[in-house]
C-alpha cells in the first residue's frame, strides 16, 4: 500500500510503503533498540516510538539537540517470497515530530548499504510494487 501519493509539491524520489516490521538500531557502543517501522522507501524509513525509545537514541532530548549528526545501523529481516533476509544499513536521523507528551515519529534516512543489503531491500520493495499494481486491475486481468 501506497502510504503518500506524489504530488506537484512532492520531494521523495521514492513512493513510501505502509509496514510494520520490527528494526533493530544500534546505538551507542552497540545497544540495541528494537522498534517498529511505520513505513518504508528505497531511502529510509520512518519509526513511531514512545519517550523512552527517543531518551535511548538520544540521552540529551532528541528536540533539543542536533539529531542530524547522530549516527547509527539498522538491522532488520525481510521476507522475500517466504524467505528471511537481512537488511544492514548505516542511517541517521532526518526528522523529529512530537505527536504527544509519549509518542514520537522519526524519519531516518539510510547512508549506505552492507552486505549486498540494497538488492534485499529494493527485493523486498518490487514485492509491494508488484501487489499494489495486480490490485489496480492492471496485471492478471
Amino acid at each position: 500500500m501506497i502510504l503518500d501519493l506524489p504530488k506537484t509539491s512532492e520531494r521523495r524520489k521514492s513512493p513510501r510503503y505502509a509496514t510494520d516490521i520490527p528494526v533493530n538500531i544500534v546505538i551507542n557502543e552497540g545497544n540495541i533498540l528494537t522498534v517498529t517501522t511505520r513505513n518504508i522507501s528505497n531511502n529510509g524509513l520512518q519509526i513511531a516510538c514512545d519517550s523512552w525509545a527517543a531518551n535511548e537514541i538520544e540521552p540529551r532530548g532528541i528536540q533539543s539537540h542536533n539529531v542530524s549528526q547522530l549516527n547509527f545501523k539498522i538491522v532488520a529481516d525481510l521476507t522475500i517470497n517466504d524467505t528471511v533476509q537481512k537488511l544492514y544499513a548505516n542511517a541517521r536521523i532526518m526528522s523529529v515530530q512530537r505527536m504527544s507528551q509519549d509518542h514520537y515519529i522519526l524519519s531516518i534516512k539510510f547512508l549506505d548499504y552492507e552486505n549486498g543489503s540494497q538488492d534485499v531491500l529494493n527485493k523486498y520493495l518490487d514485492q509491494y510494487t508488484f501487489r499494489n499494481v495486480i490490485h489496480k486491475g492492471v496485471v492478471g486481468e
